[in-house]
């Protein structure tokens, strides 16, 4: 197995395992068969152009994204605000600033919340989301046990269960980082199981 043929099957499997795609979904779409697109997953497969454009276009990515190894030194990406495009996502607004490539994806945007709140029945295990609120009170968190925030507060919590945002008078900016957790939890050391 190459290296290259690695990192491709490694972006290729975590780009499908983000959007819930079976290997099936993914090479229905592809129009590629299953076999293949798992044998590229492994990187056992040596993929033509054409496969990784269709791969690509499946996935909804480019063919850069399937190809870069999200270790490689990252070059200075500047945003202006006067550039900002931003998106509804249920009831809120999220401009996308950065999606890292690595071990696996990590979604970078700012949200802006309101009154109405935003709520989510979970997603992957292990995913974790983390909350900086920048203006406004927010309460956020898991919803069976919400915290309240205001300008400068942090939360992180696990995500693969029902978790809320909602701003607590008018309207609030925050910055959210969606991933998930690679840190085992070990424990602390010393302590008794």
């Amino acid at each position: 197995m190459s290296g290259a043929n690695a990192v491709v099957g490694r972006n290729v499997g975590m780009l499908r395992s983000e959007r819930r795609m079976s290997a099936s979904e993914l090479a229905r779409k592809a129009g590629i068969s299953k076999a293949t697109v798992l044998s590229i997953e492994i990187g056992k497969a040596n993929p033509t152009v054409e496969t990784l454009q269709s791969l690509a276009d499946a996935l909804g990515v480019t063919i850069t994204d399937l190809v870069s190894d999200g270790a490689r030194r990252v070059v200075a990406d500047v945003r202006r605000r006067a550039e900002a495009s931003w998106h509804p996502l249920g009831t809120l607004r999220i401009r996308p600033l950065a999606t890292i490539y690595g071990p696996n994806l990590v979604y970078v945007f700012v949200a802006v919340l309101s009154e109405e709140g935003y709520s989510d029945d979970g997603h992957e295990a292990s995913s974790v989301e983390s909350l900086y609120v920048l203006s406004g009170t927010v309460s956020a968190g898991p919803v069976d046990d919400p915290k309240t925030l205001g300008p400068g507060d942090f939360i992180r919590f696990t995500a693969d269960g029902p978790h809320m945002y909602r701003a607590l008078d008018g309207t609030a900016e925050a910055l959210l980082v969606i991933g998930r957790n690679q840190v085992p939890d070990v424990g602390i050391p010393g302590e008794e199981e």
